[in-house]
């Protein structure tokens, strides 16, 4: 019952991303994109609530997939790369959706703004993204005490 439940919630992601999110989302700049998906990401982790529903769409946990690595159990081997989560703005929401650690950054000493935009772009015939934003970020100091948060 579990796994077809699983395989539903799975091929209505596929078909929403497919179908509507998708094409939507190509027509808007990557930055302004990827900058709404960190706010929605921040929102999500905010409260109790939010994390629930957005686990119950997204997480997929199996015993099998847990490692223990110099000491740290890792419940999901695939993490977020750093470059998404620039700020450390979604550390709360991302166990969430399935990552089972991420990387934050990079962070410079003090805040930058980056290089100048466009910083991202589509390549839409080898279906890629350039990525230039330089080291766009709050600053270790503002970063440091959000995670303490």
């Amino acid at each position: 019952m579990k796994d077809c439940l699983i395989k539903a919630r799975n091929y209505a992601i596929k078909i929403i991303y497919k179908w509507v999110l998708k094409p939507v989302f190509f027509q808007i700049d990557p930055e302004i994109i990827h900058d709404y998906a960190v706010s929605i990401g921040k929102f999500l982790g905010k409260f109790y609530i939010t994390k629930k529903i957005t686990g119950f769409f997204f997480r997929y946990s199996n015993p099998i997939l847990e490692q223990k690595i110099l000491g740290i159990t890792f419940k999901n081997p695939v993490g977020l790369a750093a470059g998404f989560d620039k700020n450390a703005m979604i550390t709360e929401i991302l166990p969430e959706v399935g990552f089972g650690f991420e990387e934050i950054g990079s962070i410079t000493g003090e805040p930058c703004q980056g290089n100048k935009k466009p910083r991202l772009w589509r390549l839409k015939k080898s279906k890629a993204l350039v990525v230039y934003y330089g080291l766009k970020n709050d600053g270790c100091e503002i970063i440091s005490k959000r995670l303490k948060n």
